[in-house]
């Protein structure tokens, strides 16, 4: 016998790969001797394997009808049979019969799909092949299609028009499921004539497994054919149309798909695409690349969401030049449209580089990333909010820039009735908030309870819950609610414009700008990506330090960009490529640590730095002038430094030893010198916005020295971003996060409003019993507080629970003898907890952006109870330091 890695060369499906490719093939043959006249498979069972002829000659026997049999080919040594029981497990077409003493290899469809899914290049191969086998059967089909046609015409005609029309509308469904054909067709009796048709000698119907059934395919081509003739073009796209809303509502998607595809909704076939895209590419990649042949090129390239899975399904069946070439061209057709591009630019250039070099992951991620970044800005420039990439049916798929501020209402439901599509209906929470908002409204304003508050205070106090609950219960966008309280405080004379509407001209609302400004200039002009990449090529590539290094990583960068979505989209993808460089799976226990540290600087100890969250600005907005002055960017660092450094050590170590690898990495630094190599010098935009971000941090810093007040040093570098091009008009509307400074300055009058109507206090009343007993020991003080927030986070989100709290919280302060900073720090750290996935919007937007691909949810969860434990303690921790500081009394 030959060389079992010669044979295996020589078959057409395997003939590209190397020698070690070939030996994890040989691995999964299982090897059977079949006598002569041995059958191997029979025509009609279910195919599950694929054979390769080591030895011997068979004879390929196809069965008709009259049991008459009839030999169409035979095989000899180095040929193959059963290519698609690997791709579909259909029946088998021909019984397949040794003509002497046979020796096969025999490779399980389930070890098959083994080795595509390590070896996705593998598949193009194997296509490849099968398009030549299906070329060769089509021809002896062909001559049988005039036969089947006059039987055909033949039994149509003899039925009567109620099962022509049936036939006809049949016709138009991939499979036939007998108990649900009535109801899609809006027929009765199917059921009966399929299983009669099915008992008939006539080839017309056959099982398709699952109880179903389907036409055979001359039989669909000529019912469809007649269809056309008999009830037009415009009714088979209304049909198929109305076929695809229920399917939509039965939730089967690829069956939606279909059907919107052949109606020629492309419109309807890009949201499906969009919204189920991983549910789709991991299932048949074949069904998909069809799919999406169908629709037209120009359509798809005008719709990011088709060219992302359109890509995605060319990268997954191995075609990744392909896919490198249909990203280029969809970027490449937008950048001149766009202003502020050059990070797009950037991605394009250091994607072209990667291919030069055949490392065409890497230029995926390159092109993905510029995908992002153009998504984003295309919908700024249309005057929408970016939409987030979905993520199949997961939590909340993606994150707006700001994704605390994010609207997360809950979605409409679907109601499927017998004969119509499904209808959305209105959330049933919002309006129950929208109800529960207005009656508590009306009770305070028109019957003036009588609680111990003056008319005009009990009418505000009214306006305040409205707000509340309408921001609990996501009636309308976070912004949208407070606005409608500036404007009712207004209206109501409950209080003067300049009073209401004082946080636009606040130095809180101008220091917003300008840093929500700097990040998106170190976003979009790619100082953020190579400062990444910096910090992870200065430590060891060992599983240890790149944990810490992305641990550093992440405080380092929190400092510079508010956003923790910007943060976690630009570093996610930097994060997978850094697990496949040291030879880890993803996701694995491994990959789930690296993204597990990240997540800890960007956005677990956000509260470190004045501007490492919106939320932190936002809080720093509602202390008095007087404590914002003290706690400057630099002093807020120092104070906040001891508790934070405490929760990094923690959980740095909890993850070296929770997510430890059971393997050793193997070491590597191409991957990052190779991104360093293309990203090359700093560019212009880059040395400008260094400079900016220089000048801002340093002028923070030496604030006591030169008394500018910290938000016009902000303004400056903004000007200086805006004047030298850096941040065009694009970029200022996609990378500066208007919704968040519309909320923060209809919000920053809100303790001014409680303080003049005395409600501070009012509240005080009601909160200090609670905390009376505790009042001089801080340590546990600080630690039921810090529960009584862990609570309310199940309920409120981050920027909700910190206005909220911090307006209930501040006012305590003077009567437990802490500075109203430490109040609102306790509020910051307590509200960074979180215990289910739905609570923190980055994680999920990286597990979108990396296709499920980076981390483990169930592994990432053994964290929750250490930063629960971590965060209650560095609070204690702290309580020292900051008596020192002259903070704790």
């Amino acid at each position: 016998m030959t060389d079992p890695a010669e044979t295996i060369l020589n078959i057409p499906l395997f003939s590209g790969l190397s020698r070690e490719d070939i030996a994890k093939v040989l691995g999964k043959l299982e090897e059977k001797l079949f006598p002569a006249g041995a059958t191997i498979v029979s025509q009609g069972e279910k195919g599950d394997s694929f054979y390769i002829i080591r030895s011997g000659i068979v004879r390929v026997v196809r069965e008709g009808e009259a049991g008459r049999s009839e030999t169409i080919g035979v095989m000899g040594a180095q040929e193959c049979f059963g290519e698609m029981a690997l791709l579909s497990g259909e029946s088998r077409s021909a019984t397949i019969i040794a003509v002497k003493d046979t020796v096969v290899w025999r490779l399980s469809r389930e070890d098959w799909d083994d080795l595509i899914t390590k070896h996705p290049t593998w598949l193009l191969q194997f296509c490849a092949t099968l398009s030549k086998r299906l070329t060769r059967v089509e021809q002896q089909y062909s001559q049988e299609r005039h036969v089947f046609n006059t039987l055909a015409e033949e039994f149509y005609n003899s039925q009567p028009p109620e099962k022509q029309q049936f036939l006809r509308r049949a016709a138009l469904l991939k499979t036939i499921d007998p108990k649900m054909i009535d109801f899609l067709l809006r027929t009765s009796g199917a059921e009966e004539f399929l299983a009669a048709l099915e008992k008939s000698p006539l080839p017309f119907l056959r099982r398709a497994g699952n109880g179903a059934y389907e036409l055979h395919g001359f039989f669909r081509d000529f019912l469809q054919a007649k269809f056309l003739a008999t009830e037009g073009r415009e009714t088979k796209r209304r049909l198929h149309s109305q076929l695809a809303t229920l399917y939509e509502a039965l939730k089967s998607w690829e069956e939606a798909i279909y059907h919107r595809v052949e109606a020629e909704d492309w419109s309807g076939v890009a949201q499906l695409l969009g919204t189920h895209k991983d549910e789709l590419l991991n299932g048949s990649i074949t069904t998909l690349k069809d799919t999406l042949d169908r629709i037209p090129p120009e359509f798809i390239l005008s719709d990011l969401r088709l060219v992302q899975v359109k890509a995605e399904g060319y990268a997954r069946a191995g075609a990744f030049d392909r896919a490198v070439k249909l990203y280029k061209e969809a970027l490449s057709q937008r950048i001149s449209a766009l202003q502020g591009s050059e990070g797009v630019v950037r991605y394009l250039k250091m994607a072209e580089a990667l291919v030069q070099r055949r490392d065409y992951t890497q230029a995926l991620n390159c092109l993905r990333s510029g995908l992002m970044l153009m998504e984003q800005e295309s919908h700024s420039l249309a005057g929408k909010a970016p939409e987030p990439y979905p993520a199949g049916g997961g939590p909340a798929q993606g994150s707006h820039l700001s994704s605390q501020w994010a609207t997360r209402g809950q979605f409409s439901s679907h109601l499927v009735t017998l004969f119509a599509a499904s209808l959305h209906s209105p959330s049933l929470t919002r309006w129950i908030g929208g109800v529960l908002g207005i009656a508590v409204w009306a009770y305070f304003w028109f019957w003036s309870p009588d609680i111990g508050l003056g008319p005009q205070a009990v009418k505000t106090l009214g306006l305040l819950c409205l707000t509340l609950i309408y921001w609990m219960f996501w009636v309308f966008p976070d912004y949208g609610v407070a606005l409608m309280l500036a404007l009712g405080l207004i209206l109501a004379k409950l209080g003067s414009p300049q009073e209401v509407l004082y946080g636009f001209a606040s130095t809180t609302w101008f220091m917003t700008l300008g840093v929500l400004a700097l990040g998106a200039a170190i976003t979009s002009s790619g100082l953020f990506y190579r400062l990444s990449l910096q910090l992870v090529r200065f430590f060891p590539l060992t599983y240890f330090w790149q944990t810490m290094a992305l641990g550093i990583m992440g405080v380092v960068v929190t400092a510079l960009i508010p956003q923790q979505s910007a943060r976690t989209a630009i570093s996610s993808h930097m994060l997978l490529n850094l697990t496949e460089s040291l030879g880890y799976k993803a996701p694995s226990k491994a990959s789930t640590g690296f993204f597990a540290a990240t997540f800890l600087g960007s956005g677990q100890l956000g509260f470190l730095y004045l501007t490492g969250s919106t939320s932190n600005l936002l809080a720093w907005g509602l202390l008095s002038e007087e404590v914002r002055e003290q706690f400057t960017w630099g002093y807020w660092f120092v104070a906040a430094l001891p508790p934070a450094l405490l929760v990094m050590l923690v959980v740095l170590a909890s993850c070296y030893f929770l997510f430890r690898p059971d393997t050793p990495a193997q070491v590597s630094y191409k991957m990052v010198q190779n991104q360093l190599q293309i990203l090359g010098p700093l560019s212009l935009s880059e040395w400008i916005t260094l400079a900016a971000l220089v000048f801002m941090v340093g002028g923070w810093l030496t604030v006591s020295y030169h008394g500018i007040d910290g938000a016009w040093i902000s303004l400056a570098a903004l000007c200086v971003l805006i004047n030298t091009g850096v941040l065009g008009w694009g970029m200022m509307k996609k990378g500066i996060d208007w919704e968040l400074l519309i909320y923060l300055g209809a919000t920053l009058s809100i303790p001014a409003i409680l303080t003049n109507a005395k409600i501070d206090q009012w509240l005080a009343g009601f909160l200090l019993p609670i905390v009376s007993p505790f009042i001089d020991r801080p340590l546990l003080s600080f630690a039921v507080i810090a529960l009584v927030i862990y609570a309310l986070k199940l309920v409120f989100t981050s920027g909700l629970a910190v206005i909220t709290l911090s307006v209930l919280l501040i006012p305590l302060a003077p009567d437990m003898g802490v500075s109203p900073w430490v109040m609102i720090m306790i509020v910051l750290i307590a509200t960074e907890v979180w215990f289910f996935a739905f609570q923190i919007d980055w994680h999920t937007l990286a597990y979108s952006v990396t296709e499920g691909k980076g981390f483990s949810y169930p592994l990432l969860c053994r964290l929750n109870p250490i930063y629960a434990a971590a965060y209650i303690l560095a609070l204690i921790a702290a309580i020292p330091y900051w008596r020192y500081l002259g903070l704790v009394r």
